[in-house]
This record gives C-alpha cells, sequence and structure tokens, in this order.
C-alpha cells in the first residue's frame, strides 16, 4: 500500500493563515498600546527611529512633524526612490562608478551634517557652520535616494531567480528626475501648505514600516534558505508577512525601550 502523499498545497495555506493571524495580532497588539489617534499612532513610529527634538523637525500648519527634518527627508526620498524604480523591474546590477560616487556622496553629505548638528547639543563643543532645518532636510532627502537604490538592488539581488544584471540606476537622467522629485518635495515641505501635513506625515512614517520590512523580508528569505528562488512576487507572500512581522516587532519593541527610559511619549 503506497503512502499517501503530504498536502503540501493546503499546508502551506494554513501557514499564510496561521502568519496573518500572528501579523494582526502584533499590529493590534501595537496600536492599542501607543497614543490614541493618527496623529498619536504616526508619533509612535517615528518615537520608535527618531530623537524628534522639536527644534529640529519642521511644522506644516502649524503641527510638528512625526520626524525631524532629517527623517522626514530620509524616509520620503525612500520612498520615492523605491516607487520611481520599482517600475525597472528586477535589475541587480550595480550603478556605474560616476553614479555610485555620487550616491556615496549623498550619503557622506548626510553624515556630515549629521554630526555637525549633533555637535550643538554636546557640551563645549561648537559645530563647523551653523545647523538647519532645511539642510537636514535636503541632506535626508539625497540620502533616502542612495538608501533606497541599495535597498531595492539588495532585494532584487537577493529574492529573485531571474534578476536582470542591468542597474536600477543606469543613467544621468534618471539620477536626475529622482533629485528633481525629492527637491519638489522638499519645496512643498518647506512651502507650508497646511493640507500636506497629513500625506507628509503618513507617507515619511509608512516608509518606516516599509523599508523595515524590507530588510527583514531579505533576512528571513536568507534564514529559510530561500534566496534567488522567486519567479513572481507571490511566490514569497508567507516570507513577506514574516518580513512585516518582524518589522512591526522591533518597532514596538524600541518603542517600549525608549518609553521605559522616559517615562513619556514626548521627544528627547
Amino acid at each position: 500500500m503506497e503512502t499517501p502523499v503530504p498536502a503540501v498545497p493546503g499546508k502551506r495555506k494554513w501557514i499564510t493563515v496561521a502568519l496573518l493571524v500572528a501579523g494582526l495580532a502584533v499590529l493590534l497588539t501595537w496600536l492599542l498600546l501607543t497614543p490614541a489617534g493618527l496623529d498619536g499612532k504616526m508619533h509612535a513610529a517615528g518615537y520608535s527611529v527618531c530623537h524628534q527634538i522639536e527644534s529640529h523637525t519642521l511644522s506644516i500648519g502649524g503641527k510638528l512633524l512625526p520626524l525631524c527634518a532629517r527623517c522626514t527627508g530620509t524616509f520620503l526620498g525612500l520612498l520615492i526612490t523605491l516607487v520611481t524604480l520599482s517600475r525597472r523591474g528586477k535589475k541587480t546590477g550595480v550603478p556605474s562608478r560616476p553614479i555610485f560616487a555620487l550616491l556615496i556622496l549623498f550619503f557622506l553629505a548626510f553624515l556630515a551634517d549629521g554630526i555637525n548638528s549633533t555637535l550643538t547639543i554636546l557640551p563645549g563643543l561648537q559645530p563647523l557652520y551653523p545647523p538647519n532645518n532645511i539642510l537636514r532636510l535636503a541632506t535626508g532627502l539625497l540620502f533616502g535616494i542612495s538608501l533606497g537604490t541599495l535597498a531595492l538592488t539588495l532585494w532584487n539581488q537577493t529574492l529573485w531567480a531571474d534578476g536582470e544584471p542591468e542597474a536600477l540606476l543606469s543613467s544621468w537622467r534618471q539620477v536626475l528626475v529622482l533629485v528633481a522629485l525629492v527637491a519638489v518635495t522638499g519645496i512643498l515641505i518647506l512651502a507650508n501648505i497646511t493640507w500636506l501635513y497629513y500625506p507628509v506625515s503618513i507617507l515619511s512614517t509608512a516608509a518606516i514600516f516599509l523599508i523595515l520590512s524590507m530588510i527583514y523580508t531579505l533576512l528571513w528569505c536568507i534564514i529559510l534558505k530561500k534566496e534567488n528562488t522567486l519567479h513572481h512576487f507571490k511566490d514569497g507572500i508567507r516570507i513577506y508577512i514574516a518580513g512585516v512581522i518582524t518589522a512591526v516587532v522591533q518597532v514596538g519593541l524600541m518603542d517600549l525601550l525608549r518609553f521605559l527610559l522616559t517615562h513619556t511619549w514626548n521627544s528627547f
């Protein structure tokens, strides 16, 4: 008598359902334990990754954004880059040396301005130049391009079995388009248009969960030895859900740790 073949598709379906239930439970727990209202949730998301110092934070319509100027720029630049470059498919190549050097320069500008800004809050030290929120926002937006390009390239290199060797960012025209998009975004934020408060706040804080989910998806892909095995997005649905769950858990744990240390949801 032959041994019956296990119902693998059915088992996978139940694993997916279990992951969805676990993800919903984790998300609901975070929502219940964080400050009430949409503003409270966005602030709690920013609370997990950003110092939220008021003097370093831009306001729109008289309301402080949930992330400091630098983090607002970084996560919006990241989101713009991911959305723009994702249309180019499964490109896995590294940009040309000149473009790669520019991406490094964006990072170095972000780092240098961040260090200079930090000198203002350390006793006995003076910054090399007066820091301001416009520079924080600008260097964050440009760094977001570098971070988004790196994240999506690693995503394509790790997940897909049929990746294409061309670089995601392969021409100066694409670079100029990204720089123009983040520049317009920065100008709109600085224009202080009241109705933009929620779009800017929602998109920047949503990008926190997006990039963390991408990073943890890649880690789960490696842990489960599924590198370069996926052909279609649906093939990795369980890995993506695991990545999202881990991202929400990290945000929650960082919120909890900071709250236990400071006993307040306020900024540093």
